[in-house]
């Protein structure tokens, strides 16, 4: 097995471990169409499905394994507003990975809210958006640091490596989980 099927396998297995971990499972045919609407609501409306995407350089990327635990355990401490689960994109390593196109996926999948988590893995810090499915608009917004700064790539660019690239999205995702946490305590007490 070559070296690029190998690390699709690996991607993918942790994508799935990932996908089971996150939610209980709720089918797209339980859910309710998700309306299009022209203006973003100022409140939410819980319990709803979140869908989480991970973007990395541009891509929706799928998280290693230690990562994947973060996001499971904010998940479950998450259950009372709803349910949460990857946002699932067809070959996520050639498409890149604007809002819109993340948001009309998450609406053919039925979910509610998006919560997209982009990271940078040069400056050891992440952007934060939770988005309303329905009018495309951002509900709130926030920005984790991770204390370790960034990490760069062999010659200053991108990081290549998967495991290397793994060990600073995981450092970044450590900062980010408690500022996740908080921004949807914030939706909770937004809801009417």
């Amino acid at each position: 097995m070559n070296w690029s099927k190998a690390m699709k396998l690996f991607v993918i297995t942790c994508f799935l471990a990932f996908l089971a971990a996150c939610s209980a499972p709720s089918f797209v045919g339980d859910a309710r169409p998700v309306p299009v609407i022209s203006s973003t609501p100022n409140d939410f409306e819980l319990p709803a499905r979140f869908a989480l995407a991970r973007v990395v350089y541009g891509r929706t990327q799928a998280a290693g394994a230690k990562e994947v635990e973060i996001w499971t355990d904010l998940a479950n401490r998450a259950e009372s507003l709803g349910s949460f689960a990857p946002l699932v994109i067809g070959d996520a390593n050639y498409r890149y990975s604007n809002r819109n196109s993340l948001v009309k996926t998450a609406r053919e999948q039925r979910y509610n809210y998006l919560l997209l988590v982009r990271m940078y893995p040069e400056t050891g810090s992440a952007d934060i958006a939770l988005v309303h499915v329905g009018s495309g608009g951002v509900m709130a917004t926030a920005q984790a640091v991770s204390p370790s700064g960034g990490q760069r790539g062999f010659w200053g660019g991108r990081i290549r490596n998967p495991t290397r690239l793994e060990r600073a999205t995981l450092k970044i995702a450590q900062a980010t989980a408690p500022v996740v946490e908080e921004m949807l305590l914030g939706a909770a007490t937004r809801q009417r």
